[in-house]
């Protein structure tokens, strides 16, 4: 069986497969990306099974966890999975044995209502992995039982199907990547715990959005933010890939790490911002806290149009975004947006 260092150099040049790549070549590392699971899973001794077919259906694998089966489905696509995909995965684990939990895998991610789409349903009985938490479990070295004890407690504990293993600590002079801890497995008590963390435990402001694209935009106006006002502060952003997702991972963060910071909700009023609001306000368990929500999306604080951008892709999205970000007059926007206002002064601390 081979380390977890060589598979981290089997995951490096499956990640590194170029993106204008052919269809031929992506279909080899989705066999291969597979394979690798396999690997993975066996290292950490989780008895897996590869795929196999059910009559009607696909299962791409399943594990054996701490006296339970998982059913495994492992997706690396070009764009994020739209919540259809999700809800295939699920109806095949509802039809197992009652009981059975599913573990879905999309190295893409997924789309920005699909989280919510499938929160909303009925019987939670399915978790969420994207390429961060390939990345922890590979690249960071955590292992893969220690990725999914801690996802497994959070959707247990908040309903939290999909919990962010790492986020972006932003200062006035750099934005990089943080893991929210280093955690570890106790074998006594057979429950994920806190470790030293690996970047500091606490920021001056915490910060919990929907999506990637919101993330690339929150970033760099704090970055820019605090830079101008020589502040310095720090903030870490995480993404809870949801809106109505947003309060089970804000009360997962705090109830696990009994946060010092301050915490900011940012998240769309989708032409009903006093029901975000409401919304906020009946699903967080602690009282500290405070909200930017932007009408109808954070796009309007860049005078963007959102359907253009969802016709455009991910990736264009992403970066035009950040890039009218950069270039925007804060201190316009600030006196126009009592929402922008309310961020600015929660940036600062104010």
């Amino acid at each position: 069986m081979p380390s977890l260092f060589e598979l981290k150099t089997e995951y490096e040049t499956l990640v590194n497969l170029p993106a204008d790549a052919s269809a031929a070549a992506k279909r080899k590392r989705g066999f291969a990306f597979e394979r690798l699971l396999k690997k993975l899973f066996t290292l950490d001794d989780l008895d897996p099974r590869g795929g196999y077919r059910p009559e009607g259906e696909q299962i791409d694998g399943s594990i054996y966890l701490d006296g339970r089966v998982y059913l495994l489905e492992a997706k690396w696509h070009a764009e994020p999975l739209p919540a259809s995909t999700l809800y295939q995965f699920k109806g095949k684990v509802d039809g197992k044995l009652a009981g059975t939990l599913g573990i879905f895998i999309s190295m893409s991610g997924y789309a920005e209502d699909a989280i919510d789409a499938l929160t909303l349903g009925k019987g939670l009985n399915v978790i969420l992995l994207d390429s961060k938490d390939v990345d922890a479990a590979i690249s960071r070295g955590f292992g893969i039982k220690k990725v999914l004890k801690l996802k497994l407690r959070k959707a247990a504990e908040e309903g939290a199907i999909y919990f962010p293993l790492e986020g972006e600590l932003v200062t006035a002079t750099q934005t990089r990547v943080v893991e929210i801890d280093a955690l570890h497995f106790d074998r006594v008590t057979g429950s994920v715990v806190e470790s030293q963390p690996a970047a500091p435990a606490s920021a001056d402001l915490l910060i919990v959005c929907e999506g990637d694209s919101d993330r690339v935009i929150i970033s760099t106006f704090a970055e820019r933010i605090l830079a101008r006002a020589e502040s310095p502060r720090s903030i870490k952003i995480l993404t809870a890939m949801g809106k109505v997702t947003i309060p089970r991972v804000a009360n997962a963060l705090w109830n696990t790490f009994h946060s010092e910071s301050k915490l900011l909700i940012v998240t769309d009023g989708d032409n009903d911002p006093v029901g975000t609001a409401t919304m906020l306000a009946n699903g967080l368990e602690f009282a500290d806290w405070v909200s930017a929500i932007p009408n109808p999306t954070i796009e309007t604080w860049l005078g963007l149009d959102m359907v253009t951008l969802r016709r455009a892709g991910s990736r264009y999205r992403l970066e035009h975004s950040r890039e009218v970000a950069q270039q925007l007059d804060i201190e316009e926007l600030r006196t126009r947006d009592v929402q922008f206002a309310r961020f600015y002064d929660a940036i600062l601390g104010r």
